[in-house]
Protein backbone atom coordinates (compact mmCIF):
# COMPACT_ATOMS: atom_id res chain seq x y z
CA UNK A 1 0.00 0.00 0.00
CA UNK A 2 1.23 3.48 -0.79
CA UNK A 3 0.78 6.62 1.26
CA UNK A 4 -1.32 8.05 -1.55
CA UNK A 5 -3.67 5.04 -1.39
CA UNK A 6 -3.93 5.34 2.40
CA UNK A 7 -4.74 9.03 1.98
CA UNK A 8 -7.51 8.22 -0.50
CA UNK A 9 -9.00 5.62 1.83
CA UNK A 10 -8.95 8.06 4.75
CA UNK A 11 -10.71 10.72 2.68
CA UNK A 12 -13.48 8.28 1.85
CA UNK A 13 -13.59 7.14 5.48
CA UNK A 14 -13.96 10.69 6.83
CA UNK A 15 -16.77 11.38 4.39
CA UNK A 16 -18.54 8.14 5.33
CA UNK A 17 -18.16 8.81 9.06
CA UNK A 18 -19.60 12.29 8.63
CA UNK A 19 -22.54 10.81 6.74
CA UNK A 20 -22.93 8.04 9.33
CA UNK A 21 -23.23 10.60 12.12
CA UNK A 22 -25.91 12.46 10.19
CA UNK A 23 -27.77 9.21 9.45
CA UNK A 24 -27.51 8.03 13.07
CA UNK A 25 -29.12 11.30 14.12
CA UNK A 26 -31.86 11.09 11.47
CA UNK A 27 -32.69 7.47 12.30
CA UNK A 28 -32.56 8.13 16.06
CA UNK A 29 -30.30 5.10 16.60
CA UNK A 30 -30.30 4.67 20.38
CA UNK A 31 -28.40 5.44 22.47
CA UNK A 32 -28.20 8.41 20.12
CA UNK A 33 -25.66 10.62 21.86
CA UNK A 34 -23.38 7.69 22.66
CA UNK A 35 -23.43 6.52 19.05
CA UNK A 36 -22.84 10.02 17.71
CA UNK A 37 -19.98 10.51 20.17
CA UNK A 38 -18.37 7.24 19.05
CA UNK A 39 -18.65 8.22 15.40
CA UNK A 40 -17.29 11.69 16.22
CA UNK A 41 -14.28 10.22 18.03
CA UNK A 42 -13.58 7.95 15.05
CA UNK A 43 -13.78 10.95 12.72
CA UNK A 44 -11.34 12.89 14.89
CA UNK A 45 -8.85 10.01 14.77
CA UNK A 46 -9.11 9.74 10.97
CA UNK A 47 -8.66 13.50 10.57
CA UNK A 48 -5.56 13.40 12.77
CA UNK A 49 -3.96 10.77 10.53
CA UNK A 50 -4.90 12.82 7.46
CA UNK A 51 -3.28 15.88 9.02
CA UNK A 52 -0.07 13.92 9.61
CA UNK A 53 -0.06 12.82 5.97
CA UNK A 54 -0.59 16.43 4.80
CA UNK A 55 2.31 17.64 6.95
CA UNK A 56 4.64 14.95 5.61
CA UNK A 57 3.38 15.17 2.02
CA UNK A 58 1.72 18.53 1.25
CA UNK A 59 1.18 17.45 -2.34
CA UNK A 60 -1.49 15.04 -1.07
CA UNK A 61 -3.67 17.83 0.30
CA UNK A 62 -7.03 17.71 -1.49
CA UNK A 63 -7.47 19.91 -4.54
CA UNK A 64 -10.36 22.39 -4.51
CA UNK A 65 -12.56 20.28 -6.78
CA UNK A 66 -12.11 17.10 -4.73
CA UNK A 67 -12.51 18.73 -1.32
CA UNK A 68 -13.33 22.44 -1.23
CA UNK A 69 -11.34 24.37 1.36
CA UNK A 70 -14.57 25.52 3.00
CA UNK A 71 -15.76 21.93 3.53
CA UNK A 72 -12.35 20.78 4.74
CA UNK A 73 -12.23 23.70 7.18
CA UNK A 74 -15.76 22.93 8.38
CA UNK A 75 -14.84 19.31 9.09
CA UNK A 76 -11.68 20.35 10.93
CA UNK A 77 -13.60 22.94 12.96
CA UNK A 78 -16.12 20.29 13.96
CA UNK A 79 -13.39 17.82 14.87
CA UNK A 80 -11.55 20.37 16.99
CA UNK A 81 -14.70 21.48 18.81
CA UNK A 82 -15.78 17.89 19.39
CA UNK A 83 -12.34 16.95 20.73
CA UNK A 84 -12.25 19.98 23.02
CA UNK A 85 -15.77 19.39 24.33
CA UNK A 86 -15.09 15.70 24.97
CA UNK A 87 -11.89 16.59 26.82
CA UNK A 88 -13.75 19.14 28.94
CA UNK A 89 -16.48 16.62 29.68
CA UNK A 90 -13.92 14.01 30.75
CA UNK A 91 -12.47 16.56 33.21
CA UNK A 92 -15.96 17.17 34.63
CA UNK A 93 -16.30 20.63 33.07
CA UNK A 94 -19.77 20.04 31.66
CA UNK A 95 -20.77 23.70 31.32
CA UNK A 96 -17.56 24.48 29.43
CA UNK A 97 -18.23 21.52 27.11
CA UNK A 98 -21.75 22.83 26.48
CA UNK A 99 -20.33 26.29 25.77
CA UNK A 100 -17.94 24.77 23.22
CA UNK A 101 -20.82 23.11 21.37
CA UNK A 102 -22.85 26.34 21.56
CA UNK A 103 -19.92 28.26 20.06
CA UNK A 104 -19.81 25.69 17.27
CA UNK A 105 -23.55 26.17 16.61
CA UNK A 106 -22.93 29.87 16.16
CA UNK A 107 -20.10 29.27 13.71
CA UNK A 108 -21.29 26.38 11.53
CA UNK A 109 -23.77 26.12 8.72
CA UNK A 110 -23.58 22.33 8.37
CA UNK A 111 -26.99 20.96 9.34
CA UNK A 112 -25.69 17.47 10.11
CA UNK A 113 -22.83 18.72 12.28
CA UNK A 114 -25.10 21.24 14.01
CA UNK A 115 -27.53 18.39 14.77
CA UNK A 116 -24.69 16.41 16.34
CA UNK A 117 -23.67 19.41 18.47
CA UNK A 118 -27.30 19.95 19.54
CA UNK A 119 -27.62 16.28 20.52
CA UNK A 120 -24.45 16.57 22.58
CA UNK A 121 -25.78 19.72 24.31
CA UNK A 122 -29.03 17.92 25.16
CA UNK A 123 -27.11 14.92 26.50
CA UNK A 124 -24.79 17.08 28.59
CA UNK A 125 -27.64 19.28 29.83
CA UNK A 126 -29.65 16.29 30.99
CA UNK A 127 -26.69 14.87 32.90
CA UNK A 128 -25.43 18.17 34.32
CA UNK A 129 -25.73 18.53 38.06
CA UNK A 130 -27.08 21.99 38.95
CA UNK A 131 -24.68 24.16 40.94
CA UNK A 132 -25.79 25.17 44.43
Amino acid sequence: MTLKRLHQLLRVTSHLLDQAAADAHRTQLHPLSTNIERIGRALIEVLDVQRQIHIAHPELRPRSLAAPARERDAILLFARCMAEALELEERGETQAAIATYEWFLGNSRSLSRRAIAQAQIRRLSSSAVPAR
